[in-house]
């Protein structure tokens, strides 16, 4: 799906200010996000001018979304709906950030797997990934997941360092 920002919150539900598109960047860069750590999004700091195309990836189970379900309980909804809205966010702040990419390519991605590593893998199956991007919270989660896609995915993985910070 991808974002399109003249679809707020305010004005509509969080699943349609997200929108299904044809055509798929022909390269993507493929990022993690983990909303639960406080490094959990700093792999967006590994974003340069080539990445043209961008797919954000929250995972909608696993020990990375404890603060997706805590959010959904307070606020009685879906877990879904709890990931598009945390994605929202996130899309903002890549844009406050001048991470300089075209909305046109960026897109927002949610899973429900058994994993982050069975995730990744399923998207950088379907579609030609020129990067995957860790926040260094995966080290702390998911023990291994770099290596275990570097196994499994044609493109390079890195992983963010500890104390690298998007603001």
């Amino acid at each position: 799906m991808r974002f399109h920002r003249k679809t707020t919150p305010q004005t509509a539900l969080p699943m349609t200010a997200l929108t299904l598109t044809s055509a798929l960047p022909s390269q993507t860069t493929l990022v993690l996000l983990d909303p639960t750590s406080l490094d959990g999004e700093n792999a967006l700091t590994l974003l340069d001018a080539t990445d043209e195309h961008i797919t954000l990836l929250v995972l909608l189970s696993g020990p990375a979304s404890r603060a997706l379900r805590d959010f959904a309980r307070a606020e009685d909804i879906d877990m879904s709906t709890a990931g598009w809205r945390y994605l929202e966010q996130v899309v903002e702040r890549v844009a406050v950030h001048h991470i300089a990419v075209d909305p046109e390519h960026l897109l927002a991605m949610t899973a429900c797997g058994p994993s982050a590593a069975v995730e990744l893998a399923d998207v950088a199956a379907t579609e030609t990934v020129r990067r995957v991007l860790l926040p260094s919270s995966v080290d702390r989660l998911e023990p291994g997941l770099a290596d275990l896609l570097g196994r499994v995915v044609l493109a390079p993985v890195l992983t963010a360092t500890e104390f690298a910070h998007i603001s």
